[in-house]
């Protein structure tokens, strides 16, 4: 191994927690162990009296007859059902052992029942994929909220055995070492199996989880009600698990107190935060991992949540989520919300992007300047240019990332931020403030500034890298791909939509001014061309350079030919 390498494993694992250091001993040694039982007799499931307090939310995954579809890619199973088709992304797998498409509206009791069955004989062994413990944490959720729904029935003996085992399997393999949002959905998944049968085994699995979903309620939920992966994705998925949880209080709130109040305190900060963290089209922010149509929607999960009997501040003016690091100007119809915040907790910044300083704007429904989004987790092309610094709307010093972000989900340097501030001028102009110092590893140590001035549909971004030496600084501006440019000078560019002219964008203090082409991957398995603004500038620091972009009101249309100088493909 290189002393390159040996450097960047460094600065990935120095910030580990020690529990994750011992969960990677403990996956070698539990590895190296004969597998339990994959079934267990003569368990009992609590379903009596039992009901949620409200129907569960739908699965977000399509299931057609014997088909599946995940990230835009359909297999027809026939009548054998393939678990681990040739092919396929793991993350494609993960979500069919997942199994969340049980949950489909009108899906039948024998169909669902169908499903449980095949997966029982198609994965006999707990060494196989489908027994991992994310997968399995899901699918197990996923197979107590049918039976708390539909029921159960004599026929189901089988797969209560096989469901226990696969809870007692997940008890021995918590993923400690990945923590975050997997360790929650581990936690989740053996405090509900705990609370659905009826064994002294089982009673045993409910208290051991439920003062640790305590603790990691309590790290994982920020202040401002963020999740600390800053990943509004993720922050949704992990609010439907909260939600989920309160929606079967009955069977553990009296056992567990601690936990009902704190669940009944946080989870209102958690969907106000993602209120704030909505477009005007009704769908999350795309900052870090993060796509569409994978959680439920944050319509959806707020109906959810007032069901609950819920309630919580819809704060509708520009606000600063200061612990997620996420600063919001709303002036409708204008939504613009810019990444002042680290790139994830410092022991698992996986999900994160070099997206720091970065922002995101709608006019309307309409979204104008967008994040990339995320096409795919194992795509060796697809996967280092949606983490990169140039998809997204900040700057790159010397074609350097800000943050080392390397392999699918790893990070050694990262940009921290820096003097970020939030406020309002005397002339009624919103101003966020902000620096990062993910360049001081570069010759001159570089440090990135940024100012951004918003008011009445006018957006200014002052750029400053302090420093010494020369370098190359790009700027980005990634437009939605409705949206078209016309380059009219090396300091104008006009902004159309797609027959009339919408905005226009002025330049000081760059080099040169390229337009050319990125990707935009609003949903998994989905990709669409892009028009990426480039401003460069080869300059000696300290260096500062100024972007006005002005939106109009008018609906004018207007006959143009767009000059596509430079055109490249981003990726």
């Amino acid at each position: 191994m290189s002393p390159d390498s040996l450097k960047r494993y460094w600065h990935t694992i120095r910030h580990l927690k020690p529990i994750q250091y011992v969960g990677y001993a403990s996956r070698l040694i539990q590895r190296a162990l004969p597998p339990g039982p994959v079934k267990v007799g003569g368990v009992g499931l609590r379903t009596s009296s039992f009901s949620p307090l409200t129907a569960f939310l739908p699965a977000s995954y399509a299931l057609s007859g014997t088909a599946t579809t995940f990230l835009h890619e359909t297999v027809d199973h026939g009548n054998d059902i393939r678990w681990c088709p040739d092919g396929k992304s793991k993350l494609w797998r993960y979500r069919l052992q997942s199994m969340d498409f049980l949950r489909q509206p009108g899906l039948t009791r024998s169909a669902t029942r169908s499903w449980m069955l095949s997966w029982v004989q198609g994965n006999p062994e707990p060494a196989e994929e489908g027994w991992e413990p994310y997968p399995t944490s899901l699918r197990i959720v996923n197979w107590l909220k049918v039976w708390w729904e539909q029921g159960v029935v004599e026929e189901d003996q089988a797969l209560r055995e096989s469901l226990y085992a696969q809870a007692r399997h997940l008890r021995r393999f918590i993923e400690w070492h990945l923590q975050a949002n997997h360790l929650f959905e581990n936690i989740k998944a053996v405090f509900l199996a705990g609370c659905a049968f009826t064994s002294a085994e089982s009673d045993g699995w409910k208290r051991w989880a439920a003062p640790l979903l305590c603790r990691e309620i309590r790290e994982q939920v920020l202040g401002d009600g963020g999740h600390c992966e800053r990943s509004p994705m993720y922050h949704a998925l992990v609010l439907e698990g909260c939600l989920d949880l309160l929606n079967v209080e009955v069977l553990w709130k009296n056992d567990h107190p601690e936990l009902f109040q704190l669940l009944r305190s946080r989870t209102p900060s958690m969907l106000a935060w993602l209120e704030a963290m909505v477009h005007p089209d009704g769908e999350i922010a795309l900052f870090n991992d993060a796509v569409l149509r994978v959680p439920a929607s944050a319509g959806l999960l707020m109906d959810y949540g007032r069901k609950l009997g819920l309630t919580w501040l819809s704060d509708k003016a520009s606000l600063f989520l200061k612990d997620s690091g996420y600063a919001l100007i709303r002036d409708d119809p204008h939504y613009i919300v810019v990444d002042v915040g680290p790139i994830g907790p410092e022991y698992q910044p996986a999900h994160g992007h070099c997206d720091l300083l970065s922002f995101e704007w709608s006019v309307g429904p309409r979204r104008f300047i967008c994040d990339t989004g995320v096409f795919a987790y194992q795509d060796e092309v697809m996967r280092p240019y949606v983490r990169s610094t140039r998809a997204h709307n900040t700057i790159c010093v010397d074609r350097q990332d800000q943050s080392e972000v390397w392999k699918e989900f790893r990070v050694a340097r990262r940009a921290r931020p820096l003097g970020v501030q939030m406020e309002r001028a005397r002339d009624g102009a919103w101003v966020i403030i902000g620096g990062h110092d993910g360049y001081r590893r570069l010759p001159g140590r570089p440090i990135h500034r940024r100012r951004f001035r918003y008011l009445n549909g006018a957006l200014a971004i002052e750029d400053a890298i302090e420093g010494r030496g020369t370098h190359d600084i790009e700027a980005y501006l990634h437009f939605h791909p409705r949206v078209n440019l016309d380059c009219k000078s090396g300091q104008h560019v006009d902004i159309f939509e797609p027959d009339r002219r919408i905005g226009s964008v002025l330049q000081t203090g760059w080099e040169d001014v390229a337009i050319v082409s990125g990707w935009y991957c609003e949903e998994f398995g989905k990709r669409e061309p892009r028009t990426v603004l480039k401003l460069k500038a080869k300059a000696t620091l300290p260096f500062e350079a100024k972007v006005e972009i002005t939106v109009d009101d008018n609906n004018q249309a207007v006959s143009h030919e767009h000059s596509f100088r430079d055109r490249e493909l981003s990726s």
